[in-house]
Parts: C-alpha cells; structure tokens; sequence
C-alpha cells in the first residue's frame, strides 16, 4: 500500500483516542447488558456480562498507556476535540453505568467495579489534563493531501469517483437543496402558512411522552414501508430502543444516530439515540436542523436511521451467512441507502400535503452537498478550518457551534462524510442499470429487496453482482443472505 495512503494514520496524532474507545466499548457492552428472565438471560449471565466489563476497566490504564505511547505527533483539532469529548466521561461512567452496576452486582463484586471503575476514570482524566495543557502548542496535522484523499476514495473505499467529481456532485446536490427549500417556501406562502410545526404534523410532546412519541413514528414508517411496497420486511426483525445520546457522544453528534443490533449475536435489539433539546418549541422557531421537534421530521430522520434506513439494512446484513459479507461496513453503501430512502418516501407520499418535512429533507441535502464539498477541501489542506466553518454554516442553516462541531468531525475523518453524496449516486445508476436489464419484469421493490441481499459490501462490488444475479429468482437470492 502507498505509503501515502498511510500518511493519515489517526491513532499518531489522535491523543484521545485511546481513552474514547474504551468508553464506546463499555457504552456498547452497557447498552447490550442483558435482563435475567428476558430473550432467554439468566442470572448467570448477567453476571458474565459484568465480569467483561469489570476486566475491560481493569485493563483500560494500562490500555490507555500503551495508546497514548503511539501518539508521536499530536495534533491541535484532534486533542481539542477529544479533550470535549473526554469531559463526558465521568456523567456516564459515575451516572447510568454505576447505578446499574449497584443494582445488579453484589456488595463484594460492585467494590471491585468501583476500584476498577475509579482506576479507568483517572487514567482518561489523566489524558484530558494533558491535553489540556498541551494542545495550544500542537499544530493542525488533519490535512492528508489531495494525492492521498484520491487514492484513498480509489483504492480503499472502491469509488468510481476522484475529489473533483466528489466536489461536482456535491454543488449540484446543494444547489438542488437550496431549489427544493425555496420552492417549498413559495407554497407555503401562497397557502398562507408557516414552515415547522404548522405544516408538519404538530410538535412532538417534550418530556417523557417523547420516547413513546418516536416509537410509534417508527412503527408508522415499518406500516409505510409496507403499504407502499418499498422492500419485503422480515418477520424476524426486531425493534429500536429509543436512548438519550450520551453526553460524551454528544460533542460529535448533536442529532440523531443509531446502533444496529451486535454483530454476531442473537439479538435483534437496535439502538436510536436522540439528543433532546431544552425545548422543542424554541427548536422549531429557528427551524434547527440538528432537532427533530415535530412529526415530519422525526419521520424524516427515521426513515434514514430506521426504516428502511440503517436499521433494517443492517439487521439484514449482519446475518448473511457469508463472513466477509457480515463484517463489511461500507460508509457508501449504508449512508448512501439511506440517504436516498429520505429522498425516495417524499417521492412515495409520506408526508402528503405537510410541507415541513419536504422542507427539511431539503435542507438536510444541502447538508449533505456541503460536507461533500468540505471534506476534500479540509483534507487537501485547500481550505482552514474557520475558512470550512463558515461556509458550512452559510450553506446548511447550522448554527456557527454546530458548524464548529461538524467540521470537526469531517476534518478528523477524511472520506466519511462523502459517503451519501457518493453512494446515493451510485445506487440511484445502478437503480437505472437495473431497470434496462430487467425490463418489464423490473419493479422497485425487487431492486431494494436484490440490494439488501449483499451484506454491507461497496456499491462498485455488489452491483456488478446484482445485475449477473438477475436471472436467479428473487427467493433464491435472498435465501443465500438469509434474508
């Protein structure tokens, strides 16, 4: 491999990133805690399950040590943004963990969690200090250089594209989001109406009502997808628990995010994790994109995350029979499938007259359109941070704290935030490379149902394979991905 391509190694200018994946672990092994008498649990393994997380924080100083040793050159905006992310850690880690800890573990074994607890805790607060008081002096090192950016869109993530047609693509998208918004906006005036709430739905119920709220806009969307024929949903597919986003995930992630069912484990249980704001009625006045404070939004947001978003597609993928098609986790196909699922149930009808969710399906093209236009820029070293933050939030309506926050997040993960752009675009070609083979046999829900049928594989894989596949019946591909 070009040594180009590595040049971006994170894990060498990353100070915090150590300390971060042991707190996603334990969160992760925290959502999955099983419950005795329930799915078939036992008190023993609850147990067990504790024992995993007790010897994971026992190890984390010493884990979190051998980390921070391959840390050779820091850099400012990966410790600034660790260092935020870091200082949720004790909210969680004293919080929730500990009082189920209390709840579930005897006296002699939750005194070991809490030595191990404390152990864990000081050593990432440790890391933060250091950041601290360091990261003032360390220099921007996120650029990888638009040679690297394009061998790593080529050769890595398999796209048929380079930075520049990325970058095409995406003006295109923002210029169509823009379009969208103000030709809503017009209709909107002509009936004598306002964006939001008004045109949407109605505003969600704040406080508790809010989780019972979301499931039943998802169980809306499952009845959706079946009545309109958008793909075959499988009668083993379990449900969403809807979550409070941690605090130390929310500096990254201000809305919505999910997490599918564990690979390789027998639940079905996803997780959608919502960040509440203060008051929904305040969201809804500045039309914030990052809350979804009425139904059609919420709906918007669903069908990416839910259904048919992420949460079916990967529920599907992670039990194919095959082990490289179950662990594959291409960025463009699963933000691309989704991503184009928002676009295609404004086109299906779900939100009928209301205007607020064509609005913010719009606008969150337009977001999509600018990281798109972001990425390769901030990766090239074409374009600063402040320079990004700007047009970021010129373009997408974020508030100049959410812009900062996205831009982050793009400029520490070059090639992540194209992946809608890039792979709404490929499904939508192979969509119409599908029709022209089938001909007359050709239907929508057969081409959602094929694609689903291939793990989580790139596009420029699965494709060709689709299309070789057509003369196979439907059932017997589908058998083959234990669909």
């Amino acid at each position: 491999m070009s040594a180009n391509i590595l040049f971006y190694k994170p894990y060498e200018k990353d100070p915090s990133w150590a300390s971060l994946a042991i707190m996603n672990a334990i969160y992760t092994q925290f959502l999955h805690l099983p419950i005795a008498g329930t799915a078939g649990a036992t008190a023993a393994d609850v147990g067990t399950a504790w024992e995993k997380i007790i010897e994971r924080l026992k190890g984390t100083p010493a884990y979190i040590a051998s980390g921070n040793a391959l840390v050779t050159h820091p850099g400012h905006l990966y410790g600034v943004t660790g260092a935020e992310q870091l200082a949720g850690a004790p909210s969680f880690f004293g919080g929730p963990l500990t009082d189920a800890a209390k709840q579930q573990l005897p006296a002699d074994h939750f005194a070991e969690f809490v030595k191990a607890r404390d152990a864990a805790l000081a050593a990432m607060n440790q890391t933060k200090k250091y950041i601290d008081e360091h990261a003032a002096s360390w220099p921007e090192n996120y650029a990888i250089g638009r040679a690297a950016y394009d061998a790593m869109l080529r050769d890595e993530q398999l796209l048929p594209f380079n930075s520049n047609d990325i970058e095409r693509m995406a003006r295109d998208e923002l210029a169509h989001g823009w379009a969208v918004q103000m030709w809503v906006e017009a209709l909107a005036a002509e009936r004598g109406t306002r964006i939001g709430p008004e045109s949407g739905g109605g505003l969600a119920p704040g406080g508790a009502a809010l989780i019972d709220y979301y499931r039943e806009r998802i169980a809306q969307l499952r009845e959706f997808v079946a009545q309109h024929h958008v793909v075959d949903v499988p009668a083993w597919l379990g449900a969403m628990a809807i979550v409070e986003t941690p605090k130390f995930l929310q500096p990254v992630s201000p809305g919505a995010s999910m997490n599918p069912p564990l690979l390789f484990s027998k639940g079905t249980t996803g997780f959608y994790f919502i960040t509440p704001p203060t008051s929904l009625a305040e969201a809804a006045k500045r039309l914030d994109a990052n809350q979804d404070f009425d139904r059609d939004r919420i709906l918007s947001t669903g069908a990416h995350e839910a259904m048919p978003g992420h949460f079916l597609q990967l529920s599907i993928a992670r039990r194919h029979p095959d082990f490289v098609r179950k662990i594959q986790a291409s960025s463009e196909f699963m933000e691309g499938w989704a991503f184009y699922g928002e676009e295609l149930f404004v086109q299906l009808g779900l939100f009928s007259d209301d205007l607020d969710g064509r609005y913010f399906t719009a606008q969150w093209e337009r977001v999509r359109g600018a990281r798109a236009i972001v990425d390769p820029e901030l990766a090239s070293g074409a374009w600063s941070v402040d320079r990004a933050v700007q047009f970021f939030a010129h373009e997408t309506g974020f508030s100049p704290e959410q812009a900062k926050a996205a831009i982050a997040g793009i400029a520490l993960n070059p090639g992540q935030m194209i992946a809608y752009t890039a792979g709404r675009a490929e499904i939508e070609t192979l969509l119409a490379e599908y029709r022209v083979k089938a001909g007359t046999g050709a239907s929508l829900r057969e081409f959602h149902d094929r694609l689903l049928c291939y793990g989580s594989t790139p596009i420029s894989v699965m494709g060709p394979e689709l299309l070789a596949d057509l003369a196979k019946p439907l059932a017997e591909v589908r058998a083959g991905a234990a669909y």
